[in-house]
C-alpha cells in the first residue's frame, strides 16, 4: 500500500507503539540483571541508567542504524541494508543482545508486511530469508520509514522515543514504578530524545559503537539469573 503525506504521522504513531507486535516488552536488554541486583531499585534509579543507555548505547548503534537503513532504502540499495544489518549484529556483544534485537525485527517485519503491505522492503525480506543477513530491527524499522517516504529525522526520534517507552514498560512491571512515575520519566526524557536523534543522525557507520560497556556485561550476566522476568 501507499501512505499519502497526511498519513505519515500515523503510520509512525501506529508502528512504534506498544501495542504493535513486536514483542518489545519482552525484553529489558539487561536492566533486570541490574534490577535483580538492586543496583537500579527505585524510578531515579532506573531514570539515571536508562539516560546513559540512551546516550552511550542506544543513540550511537541501533538509532544511528535506523538513519542509516532509512537512507539506504531511499536510494534503493539493498546490499547496503545487508552490510549495515550485519554491522548491527556485530556490535551486539552479548547472545542475549542479538537474539532480541533479531526476534523483534522479525516480529517487526511480519506485522509490517501484514498490515501494511510494504513492497521495497520485499526485496530486503529475501536477503533476510536467504540467509545474508539477521534482520535487526533497528534496520528494519528505517528500511520501512524510508519505503514510506517518512521524514528521516521523525523516523529516528519515533524509535527512540519507543525503546525508552517499552524500557520503561519493563522497568514498570519489574522494579515495580508506578503509572504517572513511569510517564514522567518518559517525559523528562523529551530534550535528551532530540539531542540523541541528532547524535544518530550524525553518526558515520564507521563510527557507529557503544561505548557502554557494563549493559553488555549485564545482558551476558541476564542469561544465569536465577529467575527472570525477560527474555534478555
Amino acid at each position: 500500500m501507499s501512505i499519502k503525506p497526511a498519513e505519515r504521522l500515523l503510520f509512525m504513531l501506529q508502528v512504534s507503539n506498544a501495542s504493535f507486535p513486536t514483542g518489545a516488552f519482552n525484553h529489558s536488554y539487561g536492566f533486570e540483571t541490574w534490577i535483580d541486583s538492586e543496583l537500579i531499585n527505585d524510578g531515579s534509579s532506573f531514570e539515571v541508567v536508562c539516560r546513559d543507555w540512551l546516550t552511550y548505547n542506544l543513540a550511537s548503534a541501533d538509532g544511528a542504524a535506523v538513519a542509516h537503513a532509512h537512507r539506504a532504502m531511499q536510494a534503493g540499495d539493498i546490499d547496503a541494508l545487508v552490510a549495515l544489518d550485519e554491522l548491527v549484529g556485530a556490535l551486539k556483544l552479548s547472545r542475549e543482545a542479538r537474539e532480541a534485537s533479531d526476534k523483534t525485527g522479525h516480529a517487526l517485519l511480519s506485522a509490517l508486511r501484514d498490515v501494511f503491505e510494504p513492497q521495497k522492503l520485499k526485496v530486503f525480506e529475501s536477503a533476510i530469508k536467504s540467509g545474508r543477513c539477521a534482520g535487526h530491527q533497528a534496520v528494519i524499522f528505517g528500511a520501512a520509514a524510508g519505503e514510506f517516504d517518512l521524514p528521516e529525522k521523525d523516523a529516528v526520534l519515533s524509535f527512540l522515543q519507543a525503546a525508552i517507552s517499552n524500557l520503561a514498560g519493563v522497568a514498570s512491571r519489574i522494579i515495580p514504578l508506578g503509572q504517572v512515575e513511569t510517564q514522567r520519566i518518559i517525559l523528562h526524557a523529551w530534550p535528551l530524545l532530540q539531542q540523541a536523534t541528532r547524535q544518530a543522525r550524525n553518526t558515520e557507520l564507521d563510527e557507529m559503537g557503544s561505548s557502554m560497556t557494563s549493559i553488555d556485561i549485564a545482558s551476558m550476566k541476564h542469561e544465569r539469573l536465577h529467575t527472570r522476568l525477560c527474555m534478555s
